[in-house]
């Protein structure tokens, strides 16, 4: 006798997957990610944190990258057309919320932080939204500016951090932000691999359109490899702790997606999706991890 599937099952199943794509390709995972690394970047500065940062960082990158998807739907509908489709259904909307989402962040840090944090976030949003508006147009004159416009505002959160709870702004705190700066940094580049083609009709100047693929992966082992130089002084001059050190598995994750990636078999909407966007969601594994350890 033939038998249909179980009803209840593939409702379960459809509502699985529609809340794992819009975490996904909503930015939910991205934001998140940030959201963990401050609180593991405050555990190796000795910032004592509350609840509000994380959430404030969450909406914040939440709105920022938001916006940016929404402002280049049209081109993303070529370059990440799985992403893109599943925005096509509520596209409409997201002007307003982006802007319940910053309005929402705005009111937390003006209720719980401090008056330079507010001043600072305003800042580090207008950073954050100008690239789309303005600074795009700088990548067609200057070999790399996106990387560096992008990477900018989501480094400052380290001193965002430390205005949030008027901790002074010291060589630890800097180091760190220099390290994160790198580690966005070479997230951003990755993901130029995927915008080759349309960034050459365009006349962006990243890194990937300019010097190609393979040259882009092979600088970007090098940067990878370069990027805990911050940290590793930071330990040598004992302004960090030892457990610090357990940051350094990010090398080993980025060479991982980076090799990946000449494999033409590979799933590349997964490597840029799930896996590299991911990669900030296990800092603060790393660090209780390694503080259990040492």
């Amino acid at each position: 006798m033939k038998t249909g599937g179980n009803p209840g099952s593939n409702s379960v199943t459809k509502i699985s997957k529609m809340i794992w794509d819009e975490f996904v390709y909503g930015s939910h995972l991205l934001a998140l990610g940030d959201a963990l690394v401050i609180v593991a970047l405050s555990i190796i500065l000795g910032i004592n944190i509350t609840w509000s940062l994380p959430v404030v960082v969450y909406m914040s990158v939440l709105a920022i990258n938001s916006y940016n998807r929404y402002k280049e739907f049209d081109q993303d509908l070529l370059t990440n057309p799985e992403r893109s489709n599943k925005m096509r259904k509520y596209i409409k909307i997201f002007p307003y919320l982006i802007s319940i989402l910053l309005l929402s962040s705005m009111v937390i840090v003006y209720l719980t932080a401090t008056k330079q944090a507010l001043i600072f976030m305003f800042v580090l949003f207008v950073l954050g939204l100008l690239y789309t508006t303005l600074f795009k147009g700088w990548t067609k004159k200057v070999i790399g500016f996106k990387n560096f416009s992008i990477a900018l505002p989501y480094s400052l959160m380290v001193i965002f951090l430390a205005l949030y709870y008027n901790s002074p702004i010291t060589m630890a705190v800097i180091l760190v932000s220099i390290f994160y700066y790198l580690r966005i940094f070479i997230s951003a580049m990755y993901f130029d691999v995927k915008d080759i083609e349309s960034d050459h009709k365009e006349g962006l100047k990243t890194f990937a359109a300019t010097f190609g693929e393979k040259k882009n992966s092979n600088l970007l082992m090098v940067l990878n490899i370069l990027s805990v130089v911050p940290l590793l002084i930071a330990v040598y001059c004992r302004i960090l702790p030892m457990y610090s050190l357990m940051l350094l598995v990010t090398v080993l994750y980025s060479s991982f997606y980076i090799l990946e990636l000449k494999d033409k078999k590979y799933n590349r909407q997964f490597l840029f999706n799930v896996v590299a966007d991911g990669e900030f969601l296990f800092w603060l594994a790393y660090i209780l991890i390694g503080k259990a350890l040492l």
